[in-house]
This record gives C-alpha cells, sequence and structure tokens, in this order.
C-alpha cells in the first residue's frame, strides 16, 4: 500500500516571462515554483521578483509571473502586450501584469522598494503594490526559456 500523497498549500507556481531591461532587452518564457508561508502562497496571484537586484535602479531582470497559468496564457495575454509597447516602465509592466489577471495588486519580491513616482502612477491605475523581501521566498525553482514539444506517437 503507498503512503497518502500530502499537496502542500505554500507554494507560489505559474508562469511568467523574465524581462531583461535595456536596449536589447528580452522577454524570456519561465515557470517559478517558490516555497512560502501558506498564508502568503493563497494571496499572491501577480507577483514580480527580482533575484539579483539591490535596488531598483540596478535591476537588470525581473521576473513576472501569474499563479496557476500556463506559458501559452502569459504569453497571449501579458508577454505579447509588452512586446507590443516595445518601451515600458516598471509601473507599466507591473500594470500589463495587475490587468491581464484581473487582480489590483502585485506583489513584488526584491531587495529594494519601487520609488515613489512608480507607486503614485500604480496608484493612480488603481494597482496596489505589495512589497515583501526576497527572503520570504524559503527556495525557489525557476525554469526559463524551455520549450516544450509532443509528438504522436
Amino acid at each position: 500500500m503507498f503512503p497518502p500523497y500530502r499537496f502542500s498549500m505554500d507554494y507560489i507556481i505559474g508562469a511568467g516571462a523574465i524581462l531583461e531591461t535595456g536596449d536589447s532587452g528580452t522577454i524570456t518564457p519561465a515557470t517559478l515554483h517558490a516555497n512560502v508561508d501558506a498564508a502568503l502562497a493563497q494571496r499572491v496571484h501577480a507577483a514580480a521578483v527580482d533575484f539579483e537586484g539591490t535596488s531598483a535602479a540596478a535591476m537588470r531582470r525581473l521576473l513576472i509571473l501569474a499563479q496557476g497559468w500556463n506559458g501559452a496564457q502569459f504569453r497571449s495575454a501579458v508577454s505579447d502586450r509588452l512586446r507590443e509597447q516595445r518601451e515600458c516602465t516598471l509601473a507599466d509592466v507591473l500594470t500589463a501584469l495587475a490587468e491581464q489577471t484581473h487582480r489590483d495588486e502585485v506583489h513584488l519580491f526584491a531587495h529594494w522598494l519601487p520609488d515613489d513616482a512608480t507607486c503614485e502612477t500604480l496608484a493612480q491605475r488603481g494597482i496596489a503594490i505589495i512589497s515583501h523581501p526576497l527572503e520570504s521566498i524559503r527556495a525557489a525553482s525557476l525554469v526559463a526559456g524551455q520549450r516544450l514539444r509532443r509528438w504522436a506517437a
């Protein structure tokens, strides 16, 4: 007899994209499994994560994701929209994420806080940014740039 499986509710699991800043900025599809407190995992539906930066000005890559989404959903709803804009501020990125996930808040996991102008712009757009220290993510598995193909036998 097999032991019963326990499904943990303390993960943020979703599809998204890693956005790279600069003149040659890119959008790379990604998925994230992040271990956090159970209460936090239940509240996060749209998130942005900066694993590397120490300040908003030093940010080079930002992961954005929608919990429970798959890659195709995220690409058509968020990534394609950002590509069409071509140039986006942090407020534009977080607005697109919030609007497409039908949420009025985005959770930010980082070692920094957004500047006042970004917070003000988001507030004017009806979007709250909820900041968490990056250490709120106890462990994470990030897969980026992978393509999956299935062949029929």
